[in-house]
């Protein structure tokens, strides 16, 4: 128990030193900040504070680090340093374009396990192992496992997007009008404990390691798996469109998680887990893009004022009102444009009444004291500018 302990912590420090923990705090800093001036240049106004794309997502990340932890440490699953380097140039390298698109682990883990597959078994690559030794000594069925859970967790990720985390976007729309769009995007660092072929820890039977590279001492790595998405929603609410994604996201990660498992017997197998991963994650997406291009969701309509976001902490947000509802009737007036919504608000400044249409096409009625001090425009986001719109700072 000593040892495992001394090793626990030795493991944490490893930690500190893994490039991939400092890479992903400049990255999450460099496109949050992208965004905010983004959104002072469309609304005149920030919107959300700084590293909002990383935030709720500790409480999955430290449950799925744990339990891939779990599995790692319980089948013996060994990572030398020249495959976490592997992985980490990959991510590093998709990551370039300080976008979130391709930081599944369909991608980032998937491409470094058919790296290294060809490298295992395509004779013309056996130069990179001359290169960069150890890079193969790694079980490519443990790793497929692993890309397996990292997908459920990414599905989760989904399916947990809320209608007040996702960042609105007013763009021209084809004919030219503006039109509004949420691009939906997250970052999460969840850490992963391993073994590796070096350090105090024995065998602890005959059966273990399973996924080991031979015999002889393991040690405890800490390794950041970087997780990421971004994609765009703008022919239905961002909401609905996020749990729909998660579903088929979970759905693959079922069958490459069992196709990975059977590959503990048939390794050759690993490669097509993988392959089923990656191809299915880009149909998804594809699809999906496909669908978006369809009307869209957030333009104008004659019936009221749709909202394309709200501003966190804001009176409006403090009302419960929500992206892609329809605002009707504003103090008992009914409005249709941006222009006589504020209008209808300078007629009672002590308390505000709103009927909305919601996504299930029901009316119900919010309403909120104004207090002094409180900007009148309630903290609200319309694809329309109107002349009440500040200007960018």
């Amino acid at each position: 128990m000593e040892v495992w302990f001394e090793e626990f912590l030795q493991g944490f420090i490893r930690l500190m030193t893994q490039p991939l923990l400092y890479w992903s705090i400049i990255l999450l800093f460099v496109i949050s900040i992208r965004r905010m001036k983004q959104e002072r240049r469309r609304f005149g106004t920030r919107v959300y504070d700084i590293f909002t794309e990383g935030r709720s997502t500790w409480r999955v990340s430290l449950v799925a680090g744990f339990l891939i932890s779990i599995f790692a440490l319980a089948g013996g699953m060994v990572f030398t340093t020249a495959s976490l380097l592997v992985v980490t140039g990959i991510t590093i390298l998709l990551s370039l374009p300080l976008k979130l698109t391709w930081l599944s682990p369909a991608y980032t883990l998937g491409i470094s396990i058919l790296l290294i597959f060809g490298i295992s078994y395509v004779p013309g690559l056996s130069f990179i192992e001359q290169t960069i030794p150890g890079v193969t000594g790694v079980s490519l069925p443990g790793m497929a496992i692993i890309l397996s859970i990292l997908l459920v967790v990414e599905g989760v990720f989904l399916m947990k997007t809320s209608s007040r985390r996702t960042f609105p976007e007013r763009v021209p729309g084809p004919r030219g009008k503006k039109i509004g769009q949420h691009r939906v995007k997250k970052l999460a660092l969840i850490p992963m404990v391993t073994l590796f072929p070096a350090g105090m820890i024995e065998p602890v039977a005959d059966w273990w390691p399973l996924f080991s590279i031979g015999e002889g001492r393991y040690g405890l790595v800490m390794f950041p798996v970087l997780l990421g998405y971004e994609w765009l929603a703008r022919a239905q609410s961002p909401k609905l469109s996020a749990i729909r994604l998660g579903r088929q996201t979970i759905a693959i990660a079922v069958v490459t998680l069992f196709i990975a498992v059977s590959s503990i017997f048939f390794p050759v197998l690993a490669a097509a887990a993988v392959l089923i991963a990656v191809l299915g994650r880009l149909a998804i997406y594809s699809i999906h893009s496909s669908r978006e291009k369809n009307q869209p969701y957030f333009t104008e309509d004659h019936r009221g004022v749709r909202i394309l976001g709200t501003i966190p902490g804001s009176p409006a947000d403090e009302m419960d009102l929500l992206p892609g509802e329809l605002i009707i009737r504003v103090n008992g007036i009914y409005v249709s444009s941006v222009n006589e919504l504020y209008e209808a608000l300078q007629t009672n400044r002590a308390l505000t009444k709103i009927e909305v249409k919601d996504f299930q096409g029901e009316n119900r009625f919010e309403q909120r004291a104004m207090y002094e001090g409180e900007h009148h425009q309630l903290g609200l986001l319309f694809v329309q500018e109107n002349s009440y719109e500040p200007m960018a700072q």
